[in-house]
């Protein structure tokens, strides 16, 4: 067996779903299934049982070998603590998953600042979309994890951290910053339309489209992107107006010479939480980072 092998089945398993799992482990589809039907050729048994529309089900085969991954998993990072004492490196890890526009709009003073209290802490970080965030956190393969409230599974611990409220990013001068307010939507479609990316992406995308048909507005999307700073970098640009959801007032709006309206009349607004496996031993060194978080509220 080969730990790339075993990493595929895990993923699959939590999943239960071929195409999730190579996206995962970025792989094709057509490799998961050869690593998967290796390890059957090899255990000489069926791992998994393919069923078509309901997906990947674990025979109790499969649920055993399930159960040895995750002993592994845990004596893997057990083995790297050990040996990282052993050669004086640092003898703690955080792995903190999280999208990109978190990373990139909220944490990076914060990282420093933990950097600096805790050298010994190893630090690693994932950017992922939402919904990988929670799988990650919940298979224990990160310790902590930055999600929205929206999408957040009953299964883990939220600690609600910062507020996120819908906007419309536009140019500064933009005529609609002198318009009444709040903008109404009719004022908005007359305009080329940035929009976030249509499901499975976590998105306001549903509920807007439901206000243009709702009110029979005709809705010009010129592109669509998952990621914030994408759409103020096409925003700036000049390609249009778009919606977004942030936290606070993000200082990328004052580079790109942005300015964020409200939309909190038009759209629900949401909270960034702190994710973490309920049960799960909290460490020092996590626990003190989630108190740095929180400590920015």
């Amino acid at each position: 067996m080969e730990w790339q092998q075993l990493n595929a089945f895990r993923h699959l398993a939590r999943t239960g779903s071929f195409s999730k799992a190579a996206q995962l482990t970025l792989r094709t589809q057509p490799a998961v299934s050869r690593q998967i039907k290796a390890l059957e050729d090899e255990l000489g048994c069926v791992l998994v049982e393919r069923s078509g529309r309901k997906g990947a089900r674990l025979t109790r085969a499969g649920e055993r070998l399930l159960a040895f991954c995750d002993l592994a998993l845990q004596e893997e990072l057990a083995l790297r603590e050990d040996l990282a004492a052993l050669d004086k490196r640092p003898r703690h890890r955080l792995r903190l998953a999280a999208p990109l526009t978190t990373l990139v709009q909220l944490l990076p003073p914060l990282l420093a600042a933990y950097g600096q209290e805790h050298p010994e802490v190893e630090l690693t970080l994932w950017d992922r979309p939402q919904t990988q965030v929670v799988h990650l956190v919940r298979s224990a393969e990160a310790d902590l994890g930055l999600a929205l409230a929206s999408v957040a599974p009953k299964g883990l611990r939220a600690v609600p951290w910062k507020a996120v409220r819908p906007v419309l990013l536009v140019p500064r001068e933009h005529p609609l910053t002198k318009a009444a307010q709040p903008l109404s939507l009719k004022s908005i479609s007359r305009h080329r339309l940035i929009l976030p990316a249509p499901p499975p992406e976590v998105s306001h995308r549903g509920a807007l489209d439901e206000l243009f048909r709702s009110q029979r507005l005709p809705c010009r999307v010129i592109a669509e992107s998952a990621n914030a700073e994408v759409s103020a970098a096409l925003v700036e640009q000049g390609l249009g107006l778009a919606f977004a959801s942030i936290a606070g007032e993000p200082p990328g709006l004052k580079k790109w010479n942005l300015r964020a309206l409200s939309l909190e009349h038009l759209l629900p607004s949401d909270r960034i939480v702190i994710l973490s496996r309920k049960g799960g031993a909290s460490h020092r060194h996590q626990q003190a980072f989630v108190d740095l978080l929180m400590s920015q509220i």
